[in-house]
């Protein structure tokens, strides 16, 4: 009798057990997006902006990834909270084109993420660096400042490997150019994948 309990009790433990890990939540993606340098309306003042899947906390750092050279670039500093489509007009005076970048709203239906947009502040290597091609300067990818670029077209984020792709191509009549990134776990998962609009304006 006790041994029939025993294995009785053992599995209902065992069920337990299964539906408990069946029930917990996939893992949450890395936060890793985009960033864009745009100007006012009048050429007068630049501004940088966070293009990522999630907020970033006020004052943490960021770099930008030079496809090109192969190489992590620190910093950028988020300045403040997430800002709206409508301050990015109101307060910035970002012409309605670049605004569009930075929503992403060239691919409403398709986007891979909706961009959480936040002011940025150049500092760093950064300040200085010149890129491998001068139309990269205005934007690209974002990635947490401790990626490593651990080999041509492969970046280390969090202990997790990606091989980095990029495709260049054009907006819908030809309104500008779009980046699009992937980032493929090199151990398995589906990509990432990051778009970057450079409407014209």
């Amino acid at each position: 009798m006790n041994r029939l309990l025993f294995r009785a009790g053992a599995l209902a433990a065992g069920v337990l057990m299964a539906t408990a890990s069946q029930a917990q939540p996939p893992a949450a993606a890395p936060n890793i997006g985009g960033w864009r340098q745009v100007s006012d309306s009048q050429f007068n003042r630049q501004f940088h902006f966070s293009m990522l899947p999630g907020v970033a906390a006020i004052g943490s750092n960021w770099a930008v990834y030079d496809s090109r050279a192969g190489k992590v670039v620190c910093c950028l500093v988020v300045e403040g909270p997430e800002v709206s489509e409508e301050q990015l007009g109101s307060v910035y005076d970002i012409p309605g084109p670049w605004i569009t970048d930075l929503t992403n709203g060239w691919n409403l239906d398709a986007a891979p993420y909706r961009p959480r947009v936040q002011l940025l502040r150049v500092d760093g290597e950064l300040r200085d660096y010149e890129f491998a091609d001068a139309g990269d300067g205005v934007g690209g990818l974002l990635v947490p400042d401790h990626a490593d670029a651990v080999a041509a077209r492969s970046l280390e984020i969090d202990g997790q490997r990606y091989a980095v792709e990029r495709k260049d191509s054009t907006l819908a009549d030809d309104d500008g150019g779009l980046y699009t990134y992937s980032l493929r776990p090199v151990k398995g998962g589906a990509p990432l994948k990051i778009e970057v609009p450079i409407g014209t304006y």
